[in-house]
């Protein structure tokens, strides 16, 4: 398998289960390859760590409930995987520069421009 077919492979897999808890390890056993190895192959390719991108994917993932459900933020923050309110709105303000109780208020959204 060629490092382009596991790294797809690796990106549907981590897409699949988005809201799910997520560890190197577990991604790295679906794809058959040690976690180091995976780590170097990832931010080799995409420039970041497998956690920033989880991170990130997952802040995107609440950004989208925020402003298409009513849902609270604490049920939001679980619903895509973290364990911990407060660290959720940590870093969601780190993403996006506001909080979610603010971003939701924002009359246009928050405009997300993919890393590139």
């Amino acid at each position: 398998m060629s490092k382009n077919e596991v790294l797809d492979d690796v990106i549907c897999y981590i897409e699949e289960n988005i809201c799910s808890k997520l560890t190197v390890e577990d991604i790295a056993a679906k794809a058959y390859i040690s976690p180091a190895h995976l780590q170097r192959l990832f931010h080799v390719t995409f420039d970041m760590t497998i956690a920033e991108y989880v991170r990130g994917r997952k802040l995107q993932k609440a950004l989208e409930l925020l402003y298409s459900t009513n849902r609270n933020v604490c049920d939001i923050a679980y619903d895509v995987g973290f364990e911990h309110e407060s660290s959720f709105i940590r870093s969601f303000k780190r993403e996006f520069g506001l909080t979610p109780h603010e971003a939701r208020k924002q009359p246009y959204g928050i405009k997300i421009t993919p890393p590139g």
